[in-house]
């Protein structure tokens, strides 16, 4: 599925309803960017796509404080990203205090020449008791989807970007507000 001339299929799993577009403040570059986020029915954010170099056509541009509803049947895996010349993996582990466990976001950065785009997953079904259980948990869940590596951060190679998603747009509302944005997604 594309919308504004992207390729949003990373964004897609079965529990995805609806897909946004914001802008997003990335603090290792100092910059903000146009941000497409997948969402679920409680408006938990589910994946997010930061596009560092949008198109210079206007009618490409991403446009902002769109939501759309969707259905989608498939996860789209890394599709996003599969003009990337490079992909670099890296995690942002969190603990949970509670049950004294980690679990990750993955962050794939995908590269043609320079920075293109940035994809977060935050829906990886992981809880581990350490780094190296954590880990292994994620070469595991990696190598379902046909990616093998071996130490974090890595280099992604034969990426199979072959998913065929089977999504559709079941409506779209404009006028989303900063304020809504930013106090209901974050």
């Amino acid at each position: 599925m594309k919308l504004f001339g992207h390729n949003v299929d990373s964004l897609l799993t079965p529990e995805v309803n609806y897909i946004i577009t914001k802008r997003v403040f990335v603090p290792f570059l100092a910059e903000e960017f146009p941000e497409i986020v997948s969402l679920n029915s409680n408006f938990n954010v589910i994946r997010e796509l930061i596009v560092i170099k949008d198109h210079l056509l206007r009618g490409n541009k991403i446009q902002i404080g769109y939501k759309f509803t969707i259905s989608s049947k498939t996860d789209g895996r890394l599709s996003s990203l599969k003009e990337c010349k490079k992909i670099i993996l890296g995690i942002n582990a969190k603990l949970i205090k509670k049950l004294g466990a980690l679990t990750t976001d993955l962050i794939f950065f995908g590269f043609k020449k320079e920075l293109e785009k940035i994809l977060i997953l935050h829906d990886i079904p992981i809880i581990a008791k350490n780094k190296e259980e954590l880990y292994n948990e994620i070469f595991n869940y990696l190598s379902n989807w046909g990616i093998n590596i071996s130490s974090i951060p890595a280099e992604i190679r034969n990426v199979s970007n072959k998913v065929n998603t089977e999504s559709k747009i079941l409506d779209i509302d404009y006028a989303l507000f900063s304020s809504q944005l930013s106090s209901n997604f974050t």
